[in-house]
C-alpha cells in the first residue's frame, strides 16, 4: 500500500484543519502516547492516517491501535486482518480484543458500546489518550435521536470532545469532509453492511430521517455546530468559552461598542455580546446571526479591521479588543482633544480610557486615536478601517499616533510600564 494525495491542497488544509483544533482545545500535546480506536471503516482509517500524517507537522505521538472484534457476524476476522495489515504498512503496534458473543437483540447496540469501551480502558496504559472517530455527522444524530427519546437538556450539546482519557479529534469535521480527504488518498477500508439496518435507531436517523431534509437545508450541521457552541457554552461547558467575559458593551443610538481594557486578546464569552448589539440594531433580522458571530469573533482573531457588512445595513469595524457595530458613518474631520498635550501614566490613561470610551457620545471616536508626542516610545502609524480620513491627515502631516487599546498594550509592556507619555485625543 503507497498512499499519495491526488489533490495536496484539500489534503494540507484539512490536517492543518485538523493540528488547529488539536491545538486550540489542547487534546494532546506533540509527544503524547495514544491509542487509536479503529474498526477499519472509512471515519477511523481516515483518523488513523490523519493522526499518523500529522508527525509532517512537528508530532512525534506514539501510536498503538486497538481493534474490536464484536464477534457479531460473518465477515468480521476479514475486517480484523485489514486493520491489522494497515497498521502493519505504517509501522504502528496493532492489537485485536475479540468480545464474547452476545444476542443480537434490541439493546445490541449500548452493549456493544459498553463492552468496546470496557477494551478500551483495559488496553490502554494510564497516561495514555484514547481517540475516537465520531464527526460533526455523528454528534448530529445522536443529538437529534436524545431530543426525540430524552428531556435531559444535557442531550443538546452533543458528542463531547473530551470525555475523560476519550478524544475525539474529528469533531471539527464533516463525514463529507472526512470523505474526500480519505478518496485523495485513496485509503482503503472496509465498508460495514449493517449501516443501512434501520431497526438499529441511529442508522434509522441517518438513512431516513436525515436523508428527507439534508438536500433542503444544505446548512444544518453548520447551523447545529454554532447552536451546540453556544449552549455548551451557557451551560459552562464548552471547553474554551465561558459565561464570563472580559468584554463591555455600550450601547448608542445607531451603534453598539464592545471593548475589553486590557493588554491581552481574550474573546472568551464575546459571542453573547455581540449577538446583544445585533439583535440591538436589527431586532427583526432573519439572516443568519450565528454566522455573522463566527465572521466577527474570527475577524477578531485574525486582526482584521473590516468592515464587515452584515444584515440589515449594519457595519462591524475591529481593532485590537474592540469592536464598532453601527448604522452611522464617521465623522468627517476630527480635532484634538487637549489644548496641548497631556501626561498621563499607565494608570491614569487606564482610568481616562475605561471612563471615555464607555461613553455612548464617543462611539463614532473609534478606534479612538491618540496622537503621541513623547519620543521614549516606539513611534507607530496605523491603518485603520473607521476615521479614515482622520488617518489620512496624520500620515500625511508625519505625526505618529495609536489607537487607543493597541497603545495599552504597547504600554503594559515591561520596559514601557514605568514611563510618562505625552497624549492628545483625537475625537469628534
Amino acid at each position: 500500500m503507497s498512499f499519495k494525495s491526488d489533490n495536496s491542497r484539500y489534503t494540507n488544509r484539512f490536517l492543518s484543519h485538523l493540528m488547529g483544533f488539536v491545538k486550540k482545545y489542547d487534546l494532546f500535546s506533540p509527544t503524547d502516547s495514544l491509542v487509536l480506536t479503529v474498526s477499519g471503516g472509512i471515519d477511523s482509517v481516515a483518523l488513523l492516517y490523519g493522526i499518523y500524517l500529522l508527525q509532517n507537522f512537528g508530532y512525534s505521538n506514539e501510536l498503538r491501535v486497538i481493534h474490536i472484534n464484536h464477534n457479531s457476524r460473518e465477515n468480521q476476522n476479514n475486517e480484523e486482518n485489514f486493520v491489522e495489515k494497515f497498521c502493519l504498512h505504517l509501522g504502528i503496534e496493532f492489537t485485536v480484543k475479540t468480545l464474547q458473543k452476545f444476542e443480537n437483540h434490541s439493546n445490541f447496540e449500548n452493549n456493544a458500546r459498553v463492552k468496546r469501551y470496557e477494551a478500551f480502558y483495559e488496553y490502554a496504559f494510564q497516561k495514555e489518550k484514547i481517540l475516537l472517530a465520531h464527526h460533526i455527522d455523528d454528534s448530529f444524530e445522536w443529538t437529534m435521536l436524545q431530543s426525540l427519546r430524552s428531556s435531559s437538556i444535557e442531550g443538546l450539546i452533543g458528542i463531547p470532545v473530551v470525555n475523560g482519557r476519550i478524544i475525539r479529534p474529528f469533531m471539527c469535521v464533516t463525514k463529507g469532509q472526512i470523505k474526500k480527504f480519505a478518496s485523495c488518498y485513496d485509503l482503503p477500508f472496509i465498508y460495514d453492511p449493517t449501516n443501512e439496518q434501520i431497526k438499529f435507531e441511529r442508522n434509522f436517523i441517518r438513512n431516513e430521517v436525515i436523508t428527507a431534509f439534508s438536500d433542503r437545508y444544505k446548512k444544518y450541521l453548520k447551523h447545529y455546530v454554532y447552536r451546540h457552541n453556544e449552549i455548551s457554552r451557557r451551560l459552562g461547558l464548552h471547553l474554551i468559552y465561558k459565561d464570563q467575559s472580559p468584554f463591555t458593551i455600550s450601547f448608542g443610538k445607531k451603534s453598539v461598542l464592545i471593548f475589553n481594557i486590557s493588554s491581552q486578546l481574550d474573546v472568551s464569552g464575546i459571542q453573547d455580546l455581540v449577538l446583544r448589539g445585533l439583535k440591538y440594531l436589527n431586532p427583526f433580522s432573519r439572516g443568519s446571526v450565528n454566522e455573522q458571530l463566527e465572521r466577527v469573533v474570527q475577524a477578531m482573531k485574525n486582526n482584521k479591521g473590516g468592515p464587515l457588512l452584515l444584515s440589515g445595513g449594519l457595519n462591524v469595524y475591529i481593532d485590537f479588543n474592540t469592536v464598532l457595530i453601527t448604522k452611522e458613518k464617521s465623522p468627517s474631520a476630527m480635532t484634538e482633544r487637549f489644548d496641548h498635550d497631556r501626561k498621563f501614566s499607565f494608570d491614569e490613561f487606564s482610568s481616562f480610557l475605561q471612563e471615555e470610551i464607555s461613553r455612548k457620545r464617543s462611539h463614532l471616536n473609534f478606534p479612538f486615536l491618540f496622537k503621541i508626542s513623547s519620543r521614549n516610545l516606539d513611534s507607530r502609524q496605523f491603518s485603520i478601517s473607521f476615521n479614515c480620513e482622520t488617518e489620512k491627515l496624520l500620515k500625511d502631516a508625519g505625526q505618529y499616533y495609536y489607537p487607543a487599546l493597541k497603545l495599552l498594550r504597547e504600554w503594559s509592556k515591561k520596559r514601557n510600564l514605568h514611563k510618562t507619555l505625552k497624549l492628545n485625543y483625537l475625537s469628534h
